[in-house]
C-alpha cells in the first residue's frame, strides 16, 4: 500500500514537471519579437495635415502605433509607400458609381492609445508613412513611437 501511493505521488511528480517543461518550450517556440522603428514629437497646427514615414523591414507580421496627444485627439492613417507616395493620402471619392472629387480618410483618431496594423508579406521592406490630421484651432503636441512586431516560430531560431 505505501508503495503503491509512492508510485502515484511520483507520478504525479512527473506529470507536473513534464507539463512545465512542455509550456516552457512551447513559449519559447512561439515568442513575439519587438523593435521599436521610429519615434518623434511633432507640432501639428490646428486644421493641418502633417506626415511622418519610417522603414518598414522584414521580418514583420505587424507594427503598432503609440500616440500620445497634448489636449484633444488626432486623426491618422498609415499608408503603404504604394498607396501613399502617388495620392499624399487624397484618394477619388465615388458618388453613384462616379469619379467626384477627392477625400482623405482618417481610420483612427486617437488621444492616447496603442492600434496595431497587420500587414502583408508584401508590404515589408518599404517605406510607410502616418498621416495627421488636426481637426481643432489650436496646436497640438503629438508624440508618435512605431514598433515592428514579428514571431519566432521555432525554438532554433533562438540558437
Amino acid at each position: 500500500m505505501q508503495k503503491i501511493k509512492a508510485f502515484k505521488i511520483g507520478l504525479i511528480g512527473l506529470m507536473i514537471v513534464l507539463g512545465s517543461n512542455a509550456s516552457v518550450m512551447y513559449a519559447l517556440a512561439y515568442t513575439e519579437k519587438r523593435e521599436v522603428l521610429y519615434t518623434n514629437t511633432i507640432k501639428i497646427e490646428g486644421q493641418e495635415v502633417l506626415f511622418r514615414a519610417f522603414y518598414l523591414s522584414a521580418p514583420a507580421v505587424s507594427f503598432e502605433v503609440k500616440i500620445s496627444v497634448t489636449e484633444g485627439t488626432i486623426k491618422w492613417t498609415p499608408h503603404s509607400a504604394v498607396m501613399f507616395e502617388d495620392t499624399l493620402g487624397w484618394f477619388p471619392r465615388k458618388i453613384d458609381g462616379r469619379v467626384n472629387g477627392t477625400i482623405q480618410r482618417w481610420v483612427c483618431e486617437t488621444d492616447n492609445g496603442t492600434v496595431k496594423w497587420s500587414v502583408d508579406p508584401e508590404n515589408v521592406n518599404m517605406v510607410w508613412y502616418l498621416n495627421f490630421y488636426n481637426p481643432d484651432s489650436y496646436e497640438k503636441e503629438v508624440c508618435i513611437e512605431v514598433t515592428k512586431v514579428w514571431e519566432k516560430q521555432n525554438y532554433q531560431d533562438w540558437i
